[in-house]
């Protein structure tokens, strides 16, 4: 039987783990709710932008796609996180993209987050570009992402989405559907003012600024994708810090169970050894 002092040793370790699953378990539940919040004020915003975007009475998906540059390819983005903590959902998402990149020679790779870049060099796949995940949470740039992906015709995006806090799965859609399930959700969109160039005069022009609405848009669709990939990737750490500490607390209680017996253990043996010196003082010679 182990030493009481070993077991000792270990309870204590596992104490302080338990400790720190339960911080970094309130971090991600704090993230969450930060998250949720941006979400929503995002999906404000682009209201506002659709609004206007919808009062120059053009037709979203066909002039997105007219003015887009255009090197006419495909490219497929994967949203990791940038470290291990996240879990399995990662593997899951380069894995959906490595089994739809079908077709190398049309089809170009990037990648948000080191941990993404790293699963992809495992596999000997060089992405074309590797961005790196937004640290923030509450203010971040997707400028370079936005022009980096406008350059190809059609955008897959391949990332983990938030069903529940429990919930979370590896999911594929194209980035000009996501501006187009954005405007599904803003209201009114009928009472909106007609804004045309017989009562307006737009500098530079008309096209310059439905060009500049739609980069903007379509930031804001990228922006509202990463966000709910941070939100499946804390909800996925919350989850494993809530069972890496319901396993530190089994241990806990398995290390002190095993302490109190080695305590008793070790008491007996001093006892045995006391009744046995005793013994042998009293034996006669």
């Amino acid at each position: 039987m182990r030493r009481a002092t070993s077991i000792q040793k270990d309870l204590y370790q596992t104490s302080v783990i338990e400790d720190l699953t339960e911080v970094f378990e309130s971090i991600a539940s704090i993230r969450i709710s930060k998250i949720r919040n941006r979400v929503v004020a995002s999906k404000s915003f682009f209201a506002e932008l659709w609004n206007i975007y919808q009062s120059l009475r053009v037709n979203p998906k066909e002039h997105l796609a007219r003015s887009r540059h255009g090197n006419n390819r495909t490219v497929f983005l994967g949203i990791t996180s940038q470290s291990k903590l996240g879990g399995t959902m990662d593997e899951q998402v380069i894995n959906s993209l490595l089994t739809n990149h079908t077709d190398p020679s049309t089809t170009d790779i990037m990648v948000i987050g080191a941990h993404g870049a790293q699963l992809l060099a495992q596999m000997n796949v060089r992405p074309v570009k590797v961005f790196q995940m937004p640290a923030s949470d509450v203010n971040f740039s997707v400028t370079d992402m936005v022009e980096a992906l406008t350059e190809y015709k059609q955008i897959s995006v391949f990332y983990q989405t938030y069903d529940s806090l429990r919930v979370q799965k590896a999911v594929q859609i194209e980035l000009i559907s996501a501006i187009q399930e954005l405007s599904a959700d803003v209201k009114d969109q009928e009472a909106v003012e007609i804004v045309s160039s017989r009562d307006y005069i737009f500098e530079p022009d008309l096209n310059k600024i439905t060009e500049y609405l739609e980069s903007v848009m379509f930031g804001v669709a990228l922006i509202q994708v990463i966000m709910e990939s941070k939100l499946a990737q804390y909800a996925n750490r919350f989850n494993n810090m809530s069972r890496a500490k319901q396993r530190a607390d089994e241990l806990r209680n398995d290390y002190k169970l095993q302490y109190h017996r080695a305590k008793r253990a070790e008491s007996d043996e001093r006892l045995k050894e006391i009744v046995k010196s005793i013994k042998m003082t009293r034996s006669p010679a």
